[in-house]
């Protein structure tokens, strides 16, 4: 296995994938060190529309705009990172429920959204090559 560091040194767009939430008692410090570990360039905020707790807590989650400045503010204290673009999980939605549940992400972020899954990733791509305009390359597809 080769770390992080190393990998970053090969490639110009390093993803790595987040761990439980900010918000989330379980697994906050877990994703504060991450977030703080890879000082990101820019963020993809994940989130499932249908979900209103928590896991297993009595907490709600916060709305999608607090989510989105919690961990512009947290990444801040190392860096500036604004989260570009938004991932949802529709899984347990309809194809018209899953369109309508981007479109409201959209419209609650002012953030480029899709679901990866079922309508592809370019959104999020776009948000990410617009947001680091100093990479060689188009963005990866």
């Amino acid at each position: 296995r080769r770390s992080v560091r190393a990998r970053a040194t090969d490639a110009e767009w390093l993803f790595v994938e987040g761990q439980g939430a900010l918000t989330h008692p379980a697994y906050s410090g877990v994703t504060l060190g991450l977030l703080h570990g890879c000082i990101p360039d820019a963020m993809i905020l994940c989130h499932q529309p249908t979900r209103t707790r928590i896991a297993r807590q009595t907490l709600e989650i916060p709305s999608l705009q607090r989510v989105v400045s919690s961990n512009e503010e947290a990444a801040s204290w190392m860096r500036p990172a604004p989260v570009v673009g938004v991932a949802l999980n529709t899984f347990d939605l309809s194809d018209d429920d899953a369109r309508a549940a981007v479109r409201a992400a959209e419209a609650a972020t002012g953030l480029p959204t899709t679901d990866t899954v079922r309508f592809g990733v370019e959104p999020l791509l776009d948000a990410l090559s617009d947001a680091l305009p100093n990479t060689q390359s188009e963005a990866p597809r």
